[in-house]
This record gives C-alpha cells, sequence and structure tokens, in this order.
C-alpha cells in the first residue's frame, strides 16, 4: 500500500494476482469477482502488460530461452470507459488507450512490443459496437462482440483453438 498509493472509492476491487500456474487459486479468485461501478479499460490493459513483462508488484514468470512464446492479452469489457482518477467522461479516457487521430497509445505501444491483443466486448443492453475496442484488438478477426453470455464460450473457445494451430512449415 505505500509503494502504489491509490485514491480509493468506495469499494475496492479484490487484491490481483500475479500470472501463476496455480490455476486452483486464479479460478477462486476470479469466481470471487463480480460487476460492480465504471469502467476503465487502460488501466486494466496496462495491468495486464505488467504481468506479462514484469513491473510494479508483479514479477513475470521465467522463461525457457529453448521456447518461443506467445504474448496474449484478452481485453473483455462491458462498456465504455466511464471513469478513472482525473477523468469521468469518455473521451480522455479512450485517448489513452488509442489516441483519436494517429492511433497511438497503450493499445499502440502493447502491439509494438510484439504482444496479441484480443477484445472482447460483451454488449448485452443493445449499445453501439465501440470501434474503440475494434482499433485495440491485434487486427479484426481478434475483436469479438457478444451480446449474450453464453456467448463467452464460443469465443474464449475460439479464441483458445486459435492459440493451439499448429503450422508445420518446409
Amino acid at each position: 500500500s505505500t509503494l502504489f498509493p491509490a485514491e480509493q472509492y468506495g469499494n475496492c476491487p479484490l487484491a490481483m494476482m500475479g500470472l501463476s500456474y496455480n490455476w486452483t487459486a486464479m479460478k477462486s479468485l476470479v469466481d470471487q469477482m463480480y460487476p460492480n461501478g465504471n469502467t476503465n479499460q487502460p488501466i486494466g490493459l496496462v495491468w495486464g502488460w505488467q504481468s506479462l513483462v514484469g513491473g510494479g508488484p508483479l514479477t513475470a514468470p521465467a522463461k525457457d530461452s529453448n521456447y518461443k512464446y506467445q504474448e496474449i492479452i484478452i481485453l473483455m469489457s462491458d462498456g465504455g470507459n466511464t471513469q478513472e482518477r482525473g477523468y469521468q467522461t469518455q473521451t480522455p479516457i479512450d485517448n489513452r488507450m488509442v489516441q483519436t487521430g494517429n492511433g497511438s497509445g497503450t493499445c499502440a505501444n502493447i502491439k509494438a512490443a510484439g504482444i496479441t491483443l484480443y477484445t472482447i466486448q460483451v454488449n448485452t443492453g443493445g449499445d453501439p459496437t465501440s470501434t474503440l475496442m475494434q482499433n485495440c484488438a491485434s487486427s479484426s478477426d481478434k475483436f469479438f462482440l457478444v451480446t449474450s453470455s453464453s456467448g463467452l464460450s464460443t469465443v474464449f473457445n475460439q479464441i483458445g483453438t486459435n492459440l493451439t494451430k499448429l503450422r508445420v512449415a518446409r
């Protein structure tokens, strides 16, 4: 708490867990989460990025030098950016992800680092499709629009299948 002070709101999220092979602990943590409050996609992206490269309170797992890794971030959001410490309007928060006009921002920086970005917009309320989430994805086939909870399984299965495709080349 003293290394990373933050403005505290009424309801704090659960403590983060770094990358690990402890699937039981990770599943337990996810099962304890619930939607509450506003959306701040850029901060979620940065934490996802830090979990892969290390930084802040997170330590990236050791990598085997004999293995070629795919680094992937899946950003899933139920809506537009609605609040962060400095802003409570969508445009300045969106610009942290993808800068209007030049495409720079957090999404571009993550992709430039060689990390593949999948984005999933969970849209059960009939909101417009998010151009921001589309532009943040590494390519158009890595953006998914889900309009029902049952669609999430389909999307994650499709992403998993894409990540496990074996290609034999001569």
